[in-house]
């Protein structure tokens, strides 16, 4: 810790800090990573007219290679006009000229093909193993670049680039956009076809399974899934015209009816799943699973489980009649279900309450929707080859309401404004993958805010 004494005039003081602040801008530019470098060149963020080699002669960059990810030079099978001639070889990439001595690579003949090192210092001429001098280019105005750089990894609040991102293309960050938004759904179709692994490729208990996960939200997400596995769909679709069996499976196994208080319909259940466990062989969840507290009495597990059971009786065959809707309305109309009579004066077992009719609200359908439905049937077109169900999928995506989340709410309070599900969703797949872990290198909306910095 520095301590400053008291007679330091207030100029005196600020001059210090400001040379701290100078001070630690030139530590983190000399811990600059290569890595960073590799993808300045890789995305040309760099200004391409009137560039010359540190020889003085005219360079010209035709095409910039392919990125080495394993031993050897940086950049493969890149090209260039060195003074009319054309070059090509191999690229690579260095702090300073000296680290290519320091690795050694004027000993080693894989390094031979390199027509081009790209530094920020050159402070030596570098040489390959046959005595041939390489071609130096210096990257200018790179530190401003890496300024902006570190101000977006290390930014307190995201999006780490909110400074600029208002300045980029439209239309750019809008395609960007759409690219995380696929993104997105391939990756919740990965967790799909893990379940459809399990399921032994059964779409139509991996699609119950599926609605399981997110008919509660995300409070109760677990349990309901655990549910899902242990009264498995084949089992349901015998009681579906059996409403108390029905609801007596799932409140059982469940074990919401060991503790419940007794009335006439508790007993009924009860008496009703006596008979089922013994014959099924049937699985008792722990009741301490299911979460009651800090949530809104409609979305009570009790309440979601008789919307489930609602359902369910309301199809036989869920997979056929998810995949036969066409518009997103009818999507939203499937999920209209309503508790039984018990539930429309119950929140808990043996506890009244005023009477209401209980039923699934826009946001759990949204959430569905979005989490559940759309990626099964963009998952069920590629596995079968089905086109229009992708398509279908894609639709029901962009026709979806944007969403109403913090991660939004931060972009709008930013200036932005979304219309579709598709954009929130490229959103919230942006902020988990990309700025939460810090993956800017990685992020093509950041890479335009790199651009906009090198070009204004």
């Amino acid at each position: 810790m520095i301590f400053l004494k008291n007679n330091y005039s207030t100029l005196s003081i600020s001059v210090f800090c400001y040379k701290l602040i100078k001070l630690n801008v030139f530590l983190n530019l000399w811990l600059m990573k290569e890595v960073f470098l590799q993808y300045i060149w890789a995305n040309s963020l760099f200004n391409k007219k009137g560039i010359r080699t540190l020889s003085g002669q005219k360079l010209e960059i035709i095409d910039i290679g392919q990125l080495n990810r394993d031993a050897g030079p940086d950049f493969f099978n890149a090209q260039l006009r060195i003074d009319n001639l054309i070059w090509a070889g191999n690229v690579e990439i260095h702090i300073s000229n000296s680290d290519w001595v320091r690795h050694g690579h004027q000993l080693d003949a894989a390094y031979d093909n390199v027509i081009l090192s790209v530094v920020t210092h050159a402070d030596v001429d570098i040489y390959n193993s046959q005595g041939r001098k390489i071609e130096t280019m210096v990257l200018e105005d790179v530190e401003r670049l890496y300024v902006e750089y570190l101000h977006i990894t290390n930014a307190d609040l995201l999006p780490g680039c909110k400074q600029n991102v208002k300045l980029i293309d439209p239309f750019i960050f809008n395609i960007a956009l759409q690219t995380l938004s696929i993104e997105r759904l391939e990756r919740k179709c990965m967790d799909i076809s893990l379940i459809l692994k399990q399921t032994q490729n059964d779409w139509e208990e991996c699609f119950y399974r599926l609605m399981c996960k997110y008919w509660s939200g995300n409070v109760n997400a677990e349990p309901f899934y655990q549910l899902a596995l242990h009264l498995p769909y084949r089992l349901l679709l015998r009681y579906l015209d059996k409403p108390i069996a029905l609801e007596s499976l799932l409140f059982g196994v469940a074990g919401l009816l060991e503790e419940a208080i007794e009335d006439t319909y508790v007993l009924e259940l009860k008496s009703e799943f006596y008979y089922l466990k013994n014959k099924h062989n049937l699985y008792v969840m722990p009741d301490g699973q299911w979460k009651f507290m800090r949530i809104r009495p409609n979305a009570f597990p009790t309440i979601r489980l008789s919307l489930f059971a609602s359902f369910l009786k309301g199809y036989r065959t869920l997979l056929s009649k998810i995949l036969e809707l066409t518009e997103l309305k009818d999507v939203y109309t499937l999920l209209d279900v309503q508790v039984s009579e018990y539930w429309k004066e119950h929140y808990r077992f043996g506890l009244t309450s005023i009477a209401q009719s209980h039923q699934m609200g826009n946001q759990i359908k949204q959430t569905l929707i979005i989490n559940a439905i759309i990626p099964f049937v963009f998952l069920y077109g590629k596995e079968m080859g089905e086109e229009k169900y992708i398509e279908k999928s894609l639709s029901w995506l962009e026709a979806g309401k944007a969403e109403n989340n913090y991660i939004v709410k931060k972009w709008i309070d930013l200036g932005f404004s979304f219309n579709s599900a598709t954009q929130t969703q490229a959103l919230i797949e942006l902020t988990k993958n990309y700025c939460e872990k810090h993956r800017c290198l990685e992020c093509r909306i950041a890479k335009e805010v790199l651009k906009y910095t090198i070009n204004n």
